[in-house]
């Protein structure tokens, strides 16, 4: 007898990509508005170093709890309550007094969602159709690039004609809604009343050397992402001279083309078998696009965001469908093998800015662009010893 393939629910695949959206907004709502707030607490590049880097130490560190919270309360509620963490704080940096502040709340930012990207990649794999796991985990990403691109580009031009602290409010109260919205629209979680974690399983899947040497992978492309999303506004404005509409429209190019390219990596990612060349090949358009604007054009920088986009459109979409097709175990480690591969990437993501703010001061920008490029491509190369994991 053949079994019914399982259907789309709308509703809940449209609430969790609207609260994606929101997500991306209060991820890059800072960066789009820090040459304003530079300007007020007399700040330079590396106080934007400062802010980014402790945004990722958060969302680092609490990857693994808000798998392991899924897994006992289900990824509906964790993801709801990590919204609303994050939103909170979101909405509060718009009455910070110092950059201190505004940097112990980008923490709670980081740490609220911290708790939303795992679960919300475990929904919409359950709530799209049947077979669609890697084109479930392109729309999911790629409507955190279109996020991406009002973030960047729509906050730089709200702050420029209502101030930066009214724009991040906005951003946080968007956020409190779609917390609500999450809680409403997506259906409640069944969990399984024999289910209980166990230790010996929670090792195999934080000891699972593919999953280790993938999440170092995806750091390559989170970290080039990160470095132009939240670097190259401000770069051009006090570099190359250009005005903010045109920073943020620059800005917001890699966004627009991983959007694009995000949905279509999934279908690749669904019906290829040569992860590790996928994988390198996006490594290497990352790179590329990473290392261009060291010849402080605009015309490089236009350049860069392309291909920047192209690269993470495609990368974090085969690494995250990939982490969660080597779960071996019970469905409800999905979310805990994606929050693994995410948590190692964007802990480490902490460095970057600060490593580029560094180098900019010390040896000029264009010494800081070709070297974030040479390393996002280098955390590519473990990968290509280890034997792909990956279930069907």
């Amino acid at each position: 007898m053949r079994t019914r393939e399982r259907g789309v629910n709308r509703t809940a695949v449209a609430s969790l990509m609207f609260g994606r959206v929101v997500y991306a907004i209060n991820w890059y709502s800072l960066a789009a508005v820090f040459a304003f707030t530079a300007a007020e607490f007399h700040q330079n590049v590396s106080g934007l170093g400062l802010a980014t880097a402790a945004f990722f130490v958060g969302i680092g560190l609490f990857q693994v709890p808000g798998g392991i919270l899924a897994a006992k309360i289900g990824p509906r509620l964790t993801a709801t309550y990590g919204t609303a963490i994050a939103s909170m704080a979101a909405l509060l940096s718009g009455f910070a007094g110092n950059l201190l502040e505004i940097a112990i709340l980008r923490f709670f930012v980081g740490l609220g969602m911290a708790f939303v990207f795992a679960p919300g990649v475990t929904l919409m794999s359950r709530y799209l159709k049947e077979g669609s796991a890697g084109l479930a985990v392109g729309l999911y990403n790629s409507a955190f690039s279109f996020g991406a691109v009002i973030g960047l580009l729509g906050w730089a031009v709200l702050a420029a004609a209502i101030g930066w602290r009214i724009s991040l409010i906005t951003g946080g109260a968007l956020g409190l809604f779609t917390a609500v919205l999450l809680f409403a629209m997506v259906p409640k979680d069944f969990l399984r009343a024999d289910f209980s974690m166990e230790l010996r399983h929670l090792r195999l899947v934080l000891l699972d050397k593919w999953l280790i040497v993938l999440s170092v992978a995806v750091l390559g492309f989170q970290a080039g992402s990160t470095i132009y999303s939240n670097f190259v506004s401000y770069y051009l404005e006090t570099q190359v001279h250009v005005n903010v509409g045109e920073a943020g429209t620059i800005a917001s190019l890699a966004s627009l083309f991983a959007f694009a390219a995000a949905p279509y990596a999934g279908r690749i990612f669904d019906t290829s078998g040569n992860l590790k060349r996928l994988l390198l090949a996006s490594g290497a358009l990352m790179a590329v696009g990473v290392s261009l604007p060291l010849f402080g054009t605009v015309d490089s920088a236009i350049l860069s965001g392309i291909l920047v986009g192209l690269g993470s459109g495609c990368g974090f979409t085969f690494g995250f469908a990939a982490a969660r097709a080597a779960n071996k175990l019970d469905k409800e480690y999905e979310t805990l093998a994606v929050s693994w591969v995410n948590g190692i990437s964007l802990f480490g993501d902490f460095v970057p800015p600060l490593l580029y703010s560094f180098l900019a001061i010390h040896y000029g920008y264009s010494a800081a662009w070709l070297c974030m490029g040479i390393v996002a491509f280098v955390l590519l190369i473990p990968m290509l010893f280890v034997r792909v994991s990956r279930q069907k």
